[in-house]
Formats: C-alpha cells, sequence, structure tokens
C-alpha cells in the first residue's frame, strides 16, 4: 500500500473508530437502562473499534519504525494482534450469543498497553503534537485501567469506572484529532 494511501486510509478510520467509541457509549449506557437491541448494537460498534484499530496502529508504527525499531514493532504487533482477537469475538457475540467479555476486555488492555507506547514515542520524538500524544496516553491509560478494575472486581469497579470515563473522553478527542491530521497530510507527518 502506498504510504499516501495508507495515511488517507488511517485518517478516515480514525475517525470511524471515534464515532464508534461514541455510539458504543451511548448505547451501553442505554442498555444498561433499556435492554437489547441496544446490546447488541454495541457490540457492533466493538467490532468496529478492534478492526479500525488495526489500521491505526499500523500507520502509527509506520511513523516510529525508524526511531524506535523494536519497540514499535512489539506496539503493533501485540496491539494490532488484540484487536483482532477482540474484533473476532465480539462478531461471534453478535452473531451467535457466545459471550467472551473478559477476554475482549483484556484485549482492550492490552490495546490500551499499545496505544499509550506509541503515543510515547510520539511525545517523545515529536511526530505527533505533544497535546495529541497526551491524550493518547490519557486515552491508552484509560483502556488499561478498565481492564484492571474489571480483574479486581468486576465491571462495578472503581477503576473500571475510571478508566472507561477517561478511555471514552480521550479516545474519541485523540482518533478524531489524529484522522484530521492524516487527513490534511497524507504523509503521516504533522507539518
Amino acid at each position: 500500500m502506498e504510504k499516501n494511501s495508507l495515511f488517507r486510509f488511517a485518517g478516515w478510520s480514525a475517525y470511524v473508530s471515534a464515532a464508534a467509541t461514541i455510539l458504543g457509549a451511548v448505547t451501553l449506557v442505554i442498555f444498561f437502562s433499556v435492554g437489547d437491541p441496544y446490546g447488541k448494537i454495541n457490540d457492533v460498534s466493538s467490532v468496529i473499534i478492534g478492526l479500525t484499530a488495526m489500521l491505526i496502529l499500523f500507520a502509527l508504527y509506520q511513523i516510529h519504525r525508524t526511531s524506535a525499531p523494536m519497540v514499535s514493532l512489539i506496539a503493533f504487533l501485540i496491539g494490532a494482534l488484540a484487536m483482532l482477537v477482540a474484533a473476532v469475538l465480539q462478531a461471534w457475540l453478535v452473531l451467535s450469543g457466545t459471550n467472551f467479555g473478559t477476554i475482549v476486555t483484556l484485549m482492550f488492555g492490552v490495546f490500551g498497553a499499545s496505544l499509550a507506547t506509541f503515543n510515547w514515542l510520539a511525545y517523545s520524538n515529536e511526530t505527533l503534537p505533544r497535546g495529541l500524544a497526551w491524550t493518547g496516553i490519557a486515552a491508552g491509560i484509560g483502556y488499561v485501567l478498565v481492564t484492571a478494575g474489571f480483574i479486581l472486581g468486576g465491571s462495578d469497579h472503581l477503576l473500571t469506572y475510571i478508566g472507561g470515563a477517561l478511555a471514552i473522553i480521550a479516545y474519541p478527542v485523540w482518533a478524531f484529532w489524529l484522522g484530521r491530521i492524516w487527513l490534511r497530510n497524507t504523509k503521516g507527518e504533522t507539518q
């Protein structure tokens, strides 16, 4: 794939991922109040986030593979594999009703660690605006906190709430901002 096409596609993927995150958050709240079909909409949103995140991570890897080859490769492989697993399991939930909630939550935590790593690289190497990098770090930490809270005490744990709020606010802001940059400058650069 040509580099300009990659960043154009990744920019649109970032927009879709941000929108899916917002839709997923809203439908999750409605699901707990009303029930289905909002749970299914939330699950489909998770599939979309997983699929779009893989391309976003690949584009981030392309930006950082020269300055941090091993760290960026590991962050990409682990994050992309986690999102592939999450997308497949959420799709299976939508199609068959089999719930893999704990595994999917763990996979989003792994994605969060990958996201935080790439944004730390972006901050350190000044490959993205500092505010964007810090927002991405916050989003990644949010996903990690959700997972930690879920492991420690389930969906009602305080860390699950704090991490969820952080991820649901920071990730869409980060993804929209990143998408805007990549669509404006298709080489993945910020200048």
